[in-house]
């Protein structure tokens, strides 16, 4: 009787070995990172797991079966702590539902994002209709979890209006930078796929959350900054209304350089360049302004519109390349940095001197 009370014993503990094992393949080979329903998932599944070979290991080993009504009795019915009732099953039900239904959120927003994408709006008012949406769901399904647990919702809008005073002091910080990222959502003076300048961050927004805002920079390094900062402080956006930037290439060409010539190449190159706006009744079509005489040569601004800010340093590129090769082709070479060297005669005796010495000490 023994011997087969082990072998049964060992061939649970194997049952639920197997389980545990197939568990962890399969949400390893399905990951979700921060995925709050893939946790509550793989919760409910590992508790089934080691519950339900607890209690049959119990039952083999003599378990009576006015226990299994007791344990059933307080699992479906509830009891009592502190005169606050808790029941087991509405518990586990609100878990699994609260999972099905924040699964159906994740779907849901994929479906949004996709259907919003046969319209005429851009990316980041898609975004922003698919963000507060998916929070709107969020809190009906927490709200529909803890009715279903039993958690009476009036008692519960009590309690967190009295924690709401030491929540704001203790945690001011992550309440402003919630705010702020509904403000954000909602106000949308950044977007996501914007190109911004936040401090001494530079990039484009990747992603807006409630607490920070995602930042891709040039290098392709990711920076979070907390909303708070972005609401409060001053932020460069080149893409709110949109695309179109200005460019002003400086070029120094030498004081004796003909001007005139100089203008219509770079203004002639300018004109060739596909990216570069030339016929818009909105911005200023190409053109080469003196702005500045030094002593190294005249400083003549190549001023461009560009539709897509985004081609910025391409263009510049292009038209730098361009603007020099026109100009060294007419015979216009661009001014060289120039400085005055200034020599003192009553200098030069010591330093003479000086060097004579060296030679006699070589020499002997």
């Amino acid at each position: 009787m023994l011997a087969q009370s082990l072998w049964i014993s060992a061939v649970i503990v194997v049952i639920m070995a197997l389980l545990w094992f197939a568990e962890f393949r399969y949400f390893r080979h399905h990951p979700h990172p921060g995925s709050l329903t893939m946790y509550l998932l793989r919760l409910i599944v590992k508790a089934s797991i080691l519950l339900g070979g607890i209690l049959a290991l119990a039952v083999e080993w003599g378990m009576p079966k006015q226990g299994l009504r007791v344990l059933g009795h307080y699992f479906l019915d509830g009891f009592t702590v502190s005169k606050i009732q808790i029941n087991p099953a509405h518990i586990v039900a609100a878990v699994v539902v609260l999972a099905l239904l924040l699964r159906f959120i994740e779907f849901f927003t994929q479906r949004l994002d996709h259907f919003l994408g046969h319209f005429s709006l851009d990316v980041g008012a898609r975004y922003s209709l698919v963000t507060i949406s998916k929070y709107l769901a969020i809190i009906l399904s927490v709200a529909i979890g803890l009715s279903l647990a039993g958690v009476p919702l009036g008692k519960f809008a009590l309690v967190a209006s009295a924690l709401s005073v030491g929540i704001g002091f203790g945690l001011q910080t992550m309440v402003n930078n919630f705010v702020s990222g509904i403000i954000l959502i909602f106000e949308r003076p950044i977007k996501v796929g914007d190109w911004i300048a936040v401090g001494n961050t530079e990039g484009y927004v990747k992603k807006i959350s409630i607490r920070y805002t995602l930042i891709l920079t040039f290098n392709r390094t990711e920076v979070f900054v907390p909303n708070s900062e972005i609401i409060s402080g001053q932020v460069t956006n080149w893409m709110y209304s949109n695309n179109v930037l200005r460019l002003m290439l400086p070029f120094t060409v030498q004081h004796e350089a003909d001007l005139q010539r100089v203008k219509e190449l770079m203004v002639q190159v300018a004109r060739q360049h596909p990216d570069v706006m030339q016929d818009d009744p909105s911005i200023i079509p190409p053109s080469a302004l003196i702005l500045d005489v030094n002593t190294n040569g005249v400083v003549v601004y190549l001023r461009v519109y560009i539709a897509d800010c985004n081609l910025a340093f391409n263009v510049q590129t292009d038209l730098r390349a361009g603007v020099m090769e026109a100009l060294l082709s007419a015979g216009i070479p661009l001014a060289r940095q120039q400085q005055d060297v200034r020599i003192v005669n009553g200098q030069l005796e010591p330093l003479r001197l000086a060097a004579e010495g060296e030679a006699s000490a070589h020499r002997i």
